[in-house]
């Protein structure tokens, strides 16, 4: 049974639904470097990057999410059949008959291996494990991802200490002595929320560098206690310790989630001093500032907060109005301004969520030959999101909202007060138009009386830390945010 679909397209629109319901570190290292290739019998022949991704994208749960957003997308039932084709996941072009289609021309592009090899002395396996049964080419599956430059980060006042730094490094690292200035920004530590646009800027340095011809290393701390973990069992820690040593550039991902693992800590703290006395350059990437992972080790977050710390906040409307710009450029779509607006409202908590409900409606747009009109585009949203009560939500509302909550006036809450019930009514204000509005700090802080862009981020850090601990303010916050979207 032959299918009209296009499956390139078709696998776009499947993407767009599984960025939104996978971890972001399985999504980017197997799914992301993949592309429909052709119909067979009517089911779906998808080419993956390896065998070894094949093997992870047919376990029987992640076979089941991906054919449940197959037919969601197609509107019947088909399967996914998964080929391992390296030469379509590094960027040739896809055989059709009597098309070609060229990878490049999609967003999906296929991720780009690091310089780093495994070492020589390590017996590999048929499977290309090494001995103890541990799958180093799944250790190096996660590299940099060369559809994230700089080029195509678009930069708003949320992001831009973050990107400016980052590249800075970059330009830096050009000549041997770099630049007085960004030389103080090692370790780079970048920290925002899930889907802000950290680990773009982390792979952008790290692409920056592969063009340089220097030795780069992107891992998530996941990896890199795994392969921990593996050495030692292996009884091959100085292998994995000159794996490390011997970089140009370490990015490392998700730092946070070190927090409890001691041997691990230990591990990171000498593998990074002598990174830094060899003058190699470290980014790390967290959902949260150093002084707020616990438990982490002292002198290990002493490290951490030795260069510079940068954190991305929620993209303004005006900020997401450029990405989606930028996005619709990039495929020459020619959306209307008045669908990009439409989009760039109802989805406001984070770029990736904005990624994916832009990707999943020029897929089903194209899928489906119709026009792009609001009302096709409201219909869509509300099934990737449903309806947003957040719209209607002014600050006025949440400041008299958090008032009446704590029974403190606004005027209180606007004003110099320092009292304890005040002061924490004036940062879950700062933290709901922040987080829950995505109001820039500095916005925030104009609307509260003129207060500075590091005022409203450390209140939001307050807030969401002591939400962790505090069951009486995690209630606090729980309660207003449902009186607040509730009666919107």
């Amino acid at each position: 049974m032959a299918d009209s679909h296009d499956p390139v397209s078709v696998w776009q629109a499947v993407l767009g639904r599984l960025e939104m319901e996978m971890p972001r570190e399985h999504f980017n290292t197997f799914l992301r470097p993949s592309i429909g290739h052709d119909w067979h019998e009517g089911d779906l022949v998808v080419a993956a990057a390896s065998s070894f991704a094949v093997s992870w994208l047919e376990l029987p749960l992640h076979q089941a999410m991906a054919q449940e957003a197959l037919a969601k997308t197609l509107g019947r039932p088909a399967d996914i059949h998964y080929r391992a084709m390296p030469t379509v996941a590094t960027g040739g072009e896809v055989d059709q008959g009597s098309d070609r289609v060229s990878v490049h021309a999609i967003s999906a592009a296929p991720a780009r291996r690091s310089r780093v090899p495994v070492p020589d002395d390590y017996d590999l396996g048929r499977n290309g494990s090494a001995s103890g049964g541990y799958d180093w080419d799944a250790v190096n599956a996660a590299t940099c991802d060369r559809r994230y430059t700089f080029d195509n980060f678009v930069v708003g006042e949320s992001n831009q200490l973050a990107y400016h730094a980052a590249e800075s490094i970059s330009r830096s690292a050009q000549t041997p002595t770099g630049d007085d200035t960004s030389r103080g920004y090692n370790p780079l530590f970048i920290y925002a929320g899930s889907g802000l646009g950290k680990t773009h800027l982390l792979h952008a340095v790290g692409n920056r560098a592969l063009e340089q011809e220097r030795s780069v290393l992107y891992v998530t701390s996941e990896q890199f206690t795994n392969e921990f973990v593996s050495a030692i069992q292996r009884r091959a820690t100085r292998e994995f310790r000159d794996r490390y040593r011997g970089l140009d550039l370490l990015l490392m991902d998700d730092v946070q989630f070190l927090s409890g693992k001691e041997q691990t800590q230990e591990s990171l703290f000498h593998t990074f001093n002598d990174l830094l006395q060899a003058g190699a350059q470290v980014v790390l990437t967290s959902d949260r500032a150093p002084h707020t992972i616990a438990p982490l080790e002292e002198r290990l977050r002493s490290r951490f907060q030795w260069g510079l710390q940068a954190d991305i906040q929620p993209p303004s409307l005006e900020t997401r109005m450029a990405i989606l710009h930028s996005w619709s450029a990039a495929r020459n779509a020619n959306a209307p301004e008045s669908v990009l607006a439409l989009i760039a409202q109802r989805v406001s908590r984070n770029v990736r969520q904005l990624q994916g409900a832009f990707n999943r409606i020029m897929a089903m747009a194209q899928l489906m030959n119709a026009p792009l009109t609001p009302e096709a585009v409201a219909d869509q949203l509300d099934t990737i999101a449903g309806p947003d009560p957040r719209v209607d939500v002014t600050p006025e509302h949440v400041l008299e909202t958090v008032g009446r909550h704590f029974r403190v006036s606004t005027e209180q809450i606007l004003g110099r007060g320092r009292t304890a019930t005040v002061a924490q009514a004036r940062q879950v204000v700062m933290y709901l138009l922040n987080v829950e509005l995505g109001m820039p700090p500095t916005s925030v802080g104009r609307f509260l009386s003129g207060r500075n862009h590091s005022t409203v981020i450390h209140g939001v850090e307050r807030v969401r830390t002591g939400m962790d601990t505090d069951d009486r303010l995690r209630q606090s916050v729980s309660g207003i945010k449902a009186s607040l979207f509730e009666e919107a």
